[in-house]
């Protein structure tokens, strides 16, 4: 792959780089909050990705670190409800209804 198909795409690590004049991992420490860059070399990193519009991809940060950070919700018996008539009003308050009437 050549430089110029990987800047047509989303910007990396490399391009924040090459725009800040620092170094991959200077960036990925500023990104991450490592406390031990200067404070001058953070500020132009940020700029950097502001002007590149670098967003970390939560794809590959997710290999690294081993968390998806996502949460996942399971329902039971989805779409059985409406079928059988839970929770659409045939409950003991419908039948209730019906003996009065």
């Amino acid at each position: 792959m050549t430089d110029d198909r990987r800047s047509a795409g989303a910007p990396t690590l490399e391009d924040v780089a090459r725009a800040a004049g620092v170094s991959r991992a200077t960036v990925s420490r500023v990104i991450n909050g490592v406390r031990n860059v200067d404070p001058a070399i953070q500020e132009v990193v940020r700029q950097a990705v502001s002007v590149t519009g670098y967003a970390p991809n939560r794809a590959a940060r997710s290999l690294v670190t081993r968390r998806a950070d996502a949460v996942a919700l399971v329902v039971s018996g989805a779409g059985v409800e409406a079928e059988a008539g839970v929770g659409t009003g045939a409950g003991a308050g419908a039948g209730a209804g019906r003996a009065r009437g």
